[in-house]
């Protein structure tokens, strides 16, 4: 970032190594959070007895509201730096979200939800801004470093908990415990994320947004939004439904629709933490060609399997073709020299659309399909934007001429 559009208040006050692990330790926290709050989402919303297209609102309320404060939260942290903003949201969400456990219908919940919400982007945008501002130095093959371990918690440790922590303390008490883990964030995520403020801090809110959306303007920020937005769609409806379709449509226990996140987000985390070497080395063009290519295939498994070995295949190829996408993603705004408040904001506004798209559109489109058949219809939108089929495309309109 460059000196004219950035003040340093004070000097950073960890390494480069330290910084990393304690970032990475801070991201795994936060996951656990996350995918604590996922499960327990879920199993209040059968507890509510709420119809599909219920738990598509109950969710799609909090990535809405999620969606919506993204933009304000890149400027506020641009004005105020990380990590004050991400102190004083962990403390937003630490006293909100107990509310949600004594939640008695499915909107009140959904109201919650989206109250709850408006602290979250704060909390994201601002771990997004800290990590693309120092990935320079940390190194491009350690970029899935952060989402990997936030992946680890969201997918793998956090549904364990938050399944654990619901069958010995139900649901108000587990969101107690969540509400504990903000509080200890908030200030752990103070003592490390980024001083960094913008020069131009008197700017309004509104003008600040403009000037974000003007990146969009950028080829590579408006390709880079496209495809982590699309990832956010099949992203928000699988978290939202995979569980409801295990036990609802396949009459399987809960969790056995439990291992199916768990797998899929551990074979996320695998890719992201291992294979930032091996995507340096393939180029931007030959990963997004093998991760739409693994997506779609998992799309289709996810889509027409009936077996429980089906859905895990679909569920671990989804996530490898995701992982892949986010490699290159995150790489390619790390070394944009834009500022990176803003572009983390808007890189987290569009992840965040995709997943309330995902969510609410799942929900609704399963009033005329069947849930499973949903993810068949995210295929033909992934292969609009694929690079590879479009060339494939191309080449067979070049002969046919």
């Amino acid at each position: 970032m460059s000196q004219s559009n950035t003040l340093n208040t004070q000097p950073r006050l960890l390494a480069t190594n330290h910084f990393t692990f304690a970032f990475v330790g801070l991201a795994l926290m936060s996951g656990i959070t996350i995918g604590m709050n996922k499960i327990l989402v879920t199993l209040l919303a059968l507890h509510l007895n709420a119809e599909s297209w219920q738990i598509g609102l109950l969710i799609g309320a909090e990535s809405l509201s999620m969606m919506l404060m993204s933009l304000p939260a890149g400027i506020y942290i641009s004005r105020f730096s990380a990590r004050w903003v991400y102190g004083i949201s962990s403390l937003g969400a630490m006293a909100l979200y107990p509310l949600i456990g004594y939640s008695s219908s499915w909107y009140l919940a959904a109201l919650f939800l989206f109250i709850a919400g408006i602290c979250i982007p704060f909390r994201v945008v601002a771990m997004n801004t800290s990590w693309l501002e120092r990935l320079p130095e940390v190194g491009t093959s350690r970029g899935g470093w952060y989402r990997g371990t936030l992946m680890l918690g969201i997918g793998l440790i956090g549904p364990l908990l938050g399944n654990l922590a619901s069958s010995h303390f139900g649901v108000h008490g587990s969101y107690w415990i969540t509400s504990i883990l903000f509080a200890v964030m908030a200030f752990y995520g103070f003592s490390i994320l980024s001083h960094t403020r913008a020069a131009d801090d008197a700017r309004s809110v509104r003008g600040g947004v403009k000037d974000m959306l003007r990146y969009l303007a950028d080829p590579m920020v408006r390709q880079v939004c496209v495809y982590d937005g699309l990832g956010g769609m099949v992203r928000g409806f699988f978290g939202t439904f995979i569980i409801i379709i295990a036990v609802r449509q396949f009459n399987w226990s809960a969790q056995q629709g439990i291992t199916l996140m768990v797998v899929e987000g551990a074979t996320f985390v695998a890719v992201l933490l291992l294979l930032g070497h091996f995507v340096a080395k393939l180029g931007e063009k030959v990963t997004y060609n093998l991760s739409h290519g693994g997506l779609i295939a998992g799309l289709l498994l996810l889509g027409l399997s009936h077996s429980y070995l089906g859905l895990l295949a679909g569920a671990m190829l989804q996530a490898i073709g995701q992982a892949l996408n986010h490699l290159v993603n995150i790489s390619r705004l790390a070394h944009s020299g834009k500022n990176m408040g803003h572009v983390s904001g808007l890189f987290t506004m569009v992840g965040m659309a995709g997943g309330f798209a995902g969510a609410t559109l799942g929900g609704f489109l399963s009033k005329g399909f069947v849930l499973q058949d949903i993810f068949l219809l995210w295929i033909p939108i992934w292969l609009a934007v694929c690079p590879g089929f479009r060339a494939f495309i191309k080449n067979i309109f070049k002969k046919t001429a």
